[in-house]
């Protein structure tokens, strides 16, 4: 006489259980770092698009002539900040370049982390011909 058992042990159950519970327990874990990545990803594009910004009206104001026709002459062609926007602080320099009729722009864009200020650097050259 033979007996045919359909179903589960108890002890396949358990282990089936266990394990499923290991491979949750890890997707939790690794969607928490996702978070995290996605919201410092997010600060750093803010951060370089205001950059970006200061630097392109730095160079729209070096591009304007005076009177005379001379460039990086105009009034707000100058270092200056800092200026905070959306948690970003961005501070600005204008110094003469290393080339005659030149000037080397550099925005520094500031934002905070869990571990620390952390900062983006844009640095340029425009010609005052």
């Amino acid at each position: 006489m033979t007996h045919t058992t359909k179903g589960f042990t108890m002890i396949e159950v358990m282990i089936a259980i266990m394990i499923l519970g290991i491979g949750i327990t890890a997707l939790a874990g690794g969607s928490a770092l996702v978070t995290r990545q996605v919201s410092r990803g997010r600060i750093v594009t803010v951060a370089s698009q205001l950059a970006e910004q200061k630097l392109d009206s730095l160079r729209m104001l070096a591009a304007q002539p005076n009177g005379a026709g001379a460039r990086c002459t105009h009034g707000g062609f100058v270092g200056g900040g800092p200026s905070t926007v959306r948690g970003v602080t961005l501070t600005w320099t204008v110094a003469n370049g290393a080339v005659a009729k030149t000037r080397d722009l550099s925005v520094v864009a500031a934002y905070n982390t869990l571990r620390g200020v952390r900062n983006v650097t844009f640095n340029t050259t425009v010609g005052c011909f």
